[in-house]
């Protein structure tokens, strides 16, 4: 019994390091999916769409906007406004943009789901080996790590947004490939001011899923606590496993 108590206090580090990491990302993931829904795109959008430099009314441009949101995101027989004029339509290097944009989305839904069956399956184990206790501590703290990373990401890009914005896609994409004409449909459609209203909106969604899934982790450590107190038998089989 003493033996296999050791173990169980030998695995618990790692597996608590573990649950921290992927909870962190899944949560990155989840909340990432949550954005790309259609509501969000078009509240943005219109509150954001650049009508004083397009030929487009503003309620078309928001259209524009969620028709983009859709072929990205991969829906099905979503098409976009294809056209040779940059100005009223998207022509190839923007179409050739956007599916860049539609690959990437594609790998992080996968990288999501992904992490989302490894998160769980790591939950039945740190359960089976280590018990409530470390995986309470791995969502206690994986989601307080994801509202940090939120934090960081946010104060970087209220400091120098245009940075942030350049670095992202210097990362992702390859050189000459995502920069437009400021009066192109593209960026009329898509201004600055609606990737800052993006990135907000994803922080307080990171910041409302991680508030959760920390509380679940709060409770759950609190009441493995309740289950061991001062001068009851599980407290004295713990000192005295023989």
């Amino acid at each position: 019994m003493a033996k296999k108590k050791s173990k169980q206090v030998k695995n618990q580090p790692v597996l608590v390091l573990l649950l921290v990491l992927l909870t962190t990302f899944s949560l990155l993931g989840l909340s990432f999916r949550i954005l790309l829904l259609p509501p969000f795109t078009r509240v943005i959008a219109d509150n954001t769409v650049n009508s004083s430099l397009s030929s487009f009314k503003h309620f078309e441009l928001v259209e524009v906007a969620e028709r983009g949101r859709a072929y990205v995101a991969g829906d099905k027989g979503a098409t976009m406004p294809e056209g040779p004029d940059e100005k009223t339509a998207f022509p190839p290097d923007v179409v050739s943009h956007m599916d860049d944009v539609r690959n990437v989305i594609y790998i992080a839904l996968i990288a999501t789901i992904s992490l989302g069956v490894l998160f769980l399956a790591t939950l039945v184990v740190a359960g089976i080996l280590a018990g409530r206790r470390t995986i309470a501590f791995g969502l206690l703290f994986g989601g307080i790590m994801a509202v940090v990373l939120a934090l960081v990401l946010a104060v970087i890009g209220f400091v120098n947004f245009d940075r942030l914005f350049t670095v992202m896609h210097e990362m992702l994409f390859a050189d000459g490939t995502w920069t437009f004409a400021a009066d192109s449909l593209l960026i009329c459609t898509y201004p600055e001011a609606f990737w800052i209203g993006m990135g907000i909106v994803w922080a307080m969604l990171l910041l409302l899923l991680s508030t959760v899934v920390s509380l679940i982790g709060y409770l759950l450590l609190r009441g493995t606590r309740r289950m061991v107190r001062p001068g009851s038998n599980t407290r004295s089989e713990l000192k005295n496993p023989g």
